[in-house]
């Protein structure tokens, strides 16, 4: 809990996007969320530029002043959102075709109505996703290549209607077999 202690006043702007990003990768939705909130209210001006020295009036995030910027913490900061969205990595690295699609794995209770279109998931995978009143309620996988998709289940217990016969459901991962080019 150090590491998330309530002072941060050694912490610079992007260390905020870093860790929203660490957050959201291990599922920790509001915890992400509040991290990004401050990394925007605290180190992005108004032009949109990142900046690593807090901009609050009291300084309350870390140390303020001036205003030297930088391009990574914007970058993090979208790679951020990105896992609170969509996430596909394996549990095996460098086994090939391991890895799990996770849909809205990291979504915070503010974002009940969100929604994506065609981010990329490993192996190339195409997915488009809607989540309204906080549960998704569509999704659309398109393949790259023929194999098969490795889907999490973050149904809520409801189960998908896919439009594939081959669906399997083992250890709370949905498998499916697809062609190249084939939308599930």
């Amino acid at each position: 809990e150090e590491w998330n202690a309530p002072r941060h006043n050694e912490w610079c702007g992007y260390s905020w996007a870093w860790m929203a990003c660490m957050q959201a990768r291990v599922g920790n939705a509001e915890s992400a969320y509040h991290h990004l909130d401050v990394f925007e209210k605290a180190y992005i001006l108004r032009n949109g530029f990142h900046v690593n020295q807090d901009q609050t009036l009291d300084a309350r995030y870390g140390w303020g002043g001036g205003k030297p910027f930088t391009l990574e913490g914007n970058f993090i900061a979208m790679q951020a959102i990105q896992e609170m969205l969509l996430q596909s990595w394996s549990a095996t690295p460098g086994k090939l075709d391991s890895g799990i699609i996770r849909i809205f794995p990291a979504t915070p209770k503010e974002w009940a109505d969100v929604s994506f279109t065609d981010l990329r998931a490993e192996g190339g995978y195409k997915v488009s996703a809607i989540r309204k009143d906080g549960k998704i309620t569509w999704i659309s996988i398109t393949a790259k290549k023929a194999g098969i998709v490795r889907v999490k289940d973050n149904f809520e217990g409801k189960t998908p209607k896919w439009n594939s016969k081959k669906v399997k459901l083992q250890n709370g991962i949905y498998e499916i077999p697809v062609e190249r080019g084939q939308r599930l």
